[in-house]
């Protein structure tokens, strides 16, 4: 789950697997035509619209109907314009994983040894 928060309310809780992100949204699409279009598969808590970027994050009640409306609706026609949708993973990030955290030691060595390098040269 992810607590989020903004000028409208309080923070509340999203929970994982419950977010659709729609892409390639019509210029001038509104909320209600999201709702008529994606609320026949489940109770739509929220509609978050960006239209500058013609995307929006669809929210449902349950995951399921999260997931029955991505499957479906990638692909399809809106208001003339052919919509993008995938699952959000909206679940907190772990740490770094072992590989990030090997490339990250071997970039602090290199760095070391130029850094050895460059003051036996200029004596700096």
């Amino acid at each position: 789950m992810v607590r989020t928060g903004d000028k409208q309310g309080p923070k509340r809780t999203i929970r994982n697997g419950t977010r659709v992100l729609v892409r390639d949204l019509p210029e001038k699409v509104r909320k209600t035509s999201l709702q008529s279009a994606f609320g026949d598969f489940g109770n739509v808590v929220r509609i978050e619209l960006m239209p500058e970027q013609r995307t929006a994050y669809i929210e449902y009640e349950e995951p399921r109907d999260a997931e029955d409306a991505a499957r479906e609706m990638d692909g399809k026609m809106l208001e003339r314009s052919k919509i993008r949708t995938k699952m959000m993973d909206d679940r907190p990030r772990a740490a770094m994983d072992h590989a990030i955290r090997v490339q990250e030691a071997c970039l602090a060595n290199l760095e070391s040894r130029a850094a050895e390098h460059q003051q036996r040269i200029f004596g700096e």
